[in-house]
């Protein structure tokens, strides 16, 4: 009998549309697992969004070994669907990786029988491997950079194609008819090379080796995989940078792109970008693309270690609106370092600048970021960890008030009420102004802890 192997998707029902991503981590470990074994397992991706968790168990086969993306964000309901499986599967195993599981190694270990400490590839093979014998570990923990050329690119087949293929993913301001096209999201990276003290992927780089890009023979196969078996029209690229950092490399990728007649939008850094590449990206395809601006306080960016600056980033967005590519910028309230007109400074800019679409967030404190290891270095005297509550806002256009899961010492920074109260004033001019959208109610742009 082969292997039953079950890659469990939760709900994340803490996204307004948990449909605007995919679980290209489970494409990609179920792929290499199926060229690995064969016909020595049989693979499952239970996808739990849009059902309810106490409905969750009837949804899920029995198996021989689970596995588990962990974010924190999805911690608690993946704990809740281990308890139930463990009662109606008590020989079956939990085997479990991701940002939590690399932060959080002792709690997870309570909760899973093993765990993923780095890229799953070759640990969750062997992983499966010790199971088939019997050996099942505690802790498999990467060793050496992999090779993410190596691997076939994912399928997408272990989901039914409505899933897989939809509507709204490219929609713009200028094209409403693109909001028909069928579309999909793609990642043809793996990592980020910056060090930004918000984030957590650079503390992950213990088990990484920064930013990886496929190769663009990978590119053009994957892409003409999803024309041909979903009709696919676009892409919306998840990649936490589109665009290789190297002008060569940036260059041939482009055109791989292009090469597939397929639009597609995507996310880069303000200083990622080349009047050059501006051009070869329309012309590759390109509709809109993202920049993460952050704030428009060059003390909170230094503070938080963006790198950037900010008339670099005016020059940017200025560029890309001449070449016809919609732009879209992410901004942060509540960052260290903030001045008191923080609101107005951050108004003038957008005015200044008119980027098509903002996408306003608050400032949280996450476990694994530099500012989670060392808040003192920030002005931070305590952060809430009730994560699931704090770190997003279930209706962010919404009437309720925005939940901040830090306070600021004394003089460091605003008060909690004071960083609402500009997220709010900030929220309403978006909106008057048709800046503000509801598909940034949830984080699948960007992916988090």
């Amino acid at each position: 009998m082969p292997t039953s192997i079950g890659f469990i998707f939760p709900s994340s029902d803490y996204l307004h549309d948990p449909f605007r991503g995919d679980p290209h981590t489970h494409f990609q470990i179920l792929t290499v697992l199926e060229s690995r074994f064969k016909d020595q397992v049989s693979l499952y991706l239970p996808d739990l969004r849009g059902i309810k968790r106490e409905f969750a168990i009837y949804h899920i086969p029995e198996c021989d070994v689970y596995l588990h993306s962990v974010y924190t964000l999805d911690f608690d309901e993946q704990c809740q669907i281990v308890t139930q499986l463990r009662e109606r599967f008590p020989k079956s195993k939990h085997i479990a990786g991701g940002p939590h599981v690399a932060m959080f190694h002792d709690d997870s270990l309570q909760v899973f029988d093993a765990l993923i400490l780095g890229d799953g590839e070759e640990l969750i093979s062997s992983a499966v491997l010790d199971f088939m014998s019997g050996n099942l570990k505690k802790v498999y923990k990467q060793e050496e950079g992999v090779d993410i050329n190596q691997y076939p690119f994912p399928l997408r087949k272990y989901l039914p194609k409505t899933s897989v293929a939809r509507k709204g993913l490219l929609t713009t301001k200028r094209r409403p008819d693109y909001h028909q096209l069928l579309s999909t999201t793609v990642i043809f990276s793996r990592g980020c090379p910056y060090k930004c003290h918000f984030c957590s992927l650079p503390q992950t780089k213990e088990y990484g080796l920064g930013i990886r890009f496929r190769d663009t023979t990978s590119i053009t196969q994957e892409i003409n995989y999803l024309k041909s078996e979903y009709d696919i029209q676009g892409i919306s690229l998840l990649d936490e940078i589109c665009i290789p950092l190297s002008r060569p490399r940036a260059i041939a990728h482009l055109e791989a792109i292009g090469e597939t007649h397929v639009l597609w939008r995507g996310q880069c850094r303000v200083d990622g970008l080349t009047p050059e590449l501006i051009k070869l990206a329309r012309e590759s395809g390109c509709v809109t693309m993202c920049m993460g601006v952050e704030s428009v306080s060059q003390k909170s960016l230094d503070m938080i270690n963006k790198k950037i600056d900010v008339e670099e980033a005016k020059a940017t967005i200025r560029m890309l609106k001449e070449s016809g590519i919609e732009t879209r910028i992410y901004m942060i309230q509540g960052l260290p370092g903030e001045p008191e007109n923080i609101v107005e400074q951050t108004w003038n800019f957008i005015q200044e600048t008119s980027p098509d679409l903002v996408y306003l967030s608050l400032f949280t404190v996450r476990p694994g970021t530099e500012v989670y290891h060392h808040p003192e270095k920030f002005g931070i005297r305590q952060t809430d960890v009730l994560w699931g509550k704090t770190m997003h806002m279930y209706g962010r256009y919404g009437d309720e008030e925005p939940n901040i899961n830090f306070e600021y010492e004394k003089g460091m920074g605003f008060s909690k009420e004071r960083i609402a109260a500009n997220y709010l004033e900030l929220q309403r001019r978006l909106r008057e102004h048709g800046l503000a959208t509801i598909a940034r109610r949830d984080s699948n742009a960007r992916p988090s802890a």
